[in-house]
C-alpha cells in the first residue's frame, strides 16, 4: 500500500509540474499565466478528488443491508456487506447478518488484538412486522446489552 502512495504522489507532482509550466509557457510567464496555471491545476486535483476519493474511503460502521447482504444506500451502495472488512472477519459477519433476516439481534466481536471490532447485527422491520433490511453496526457505535441500563 505504501507503494501505491509514492507512486501516486510522483505521478501527482510530475503533473501539476508539467501543468503548470505548459500553460505558464503558453501564456508567455505572465502573472496571468501563473494564476491560470495554479487555478487549472486546483481544478483538475478536485475533479479527481470528487470522482477517485469517495466510496473507498466511506465509514462503514452503520451499514444498512439488503437480504443478498448487499449494502442498500450511501456512498457503499452496491457493495457486499462483507468486501467492507477484513477477510478473517467475513464469515462471521455474513452469518450473523444472514440471522438479523431470521429475526435474530446479534451482538458479537471479531478479530484480535488491537484489530478486534465490535458488532451488532439488526433486523430492520416494515410497518407490517416483515423483515425487509438489516442493519449492521460497528465499532464504537455498538453498545452492549446491559451497558445502558443506568441511562
Amino acid at each position: 500500500m505504501n507503494g501505491h502512495r509514492t507512486g501516486s504522489s510522483v505521478l501527482l507532482a510530475g503533473g501539476v509540474v508539467l501543468v503548470f509550466a505548459g500553460l505558464s509557457s503558453a501564456l508567455g510567464f505572465s502573472l496571468a499565466g501563473i494564476f491560470a496555471s495554479t487555478a487549472a491545476i486546483a481544478a483538475l486535483l478536485y475533479a479527481g478528488a470528487v470522482w477517485f476519493g469517495g466510496a473507498g474511503r466511506a465509514d462503514p460502521s452503520v451499514v444498512l443491508f439488503t437480504r443478498t447482504l448487499i449494502v442498500a444506500g450511501g456512498p457503499l451502495a452496491g457493495r457486499p456487506v462483507t468486501e467492507l472488512f477484513p477477510a478473517a472477519m467475513r464469515g462471521d459477519i455474513e452469518a450473523r447478518c444472514r440471522d438479523a433476516f431470521a429475526g435474530t439481534v446479534a451482538h458479537f466481536t471479531c478479530g484480535s488484538g488491537p484489530g478486534r471490532v465490535s458488532f451488532s447485527a439488526t433486523p430492520v422491520r416494515d410497518a407490517a412486522g416483515a423483515v425487509i433490511y438489516g442493519l449492521l453496526l460497528s465499532g464504537s457505535l455498538v453498545v452492549t446489552p446491559g451497558a445502558t441500563a443506568g441511562v
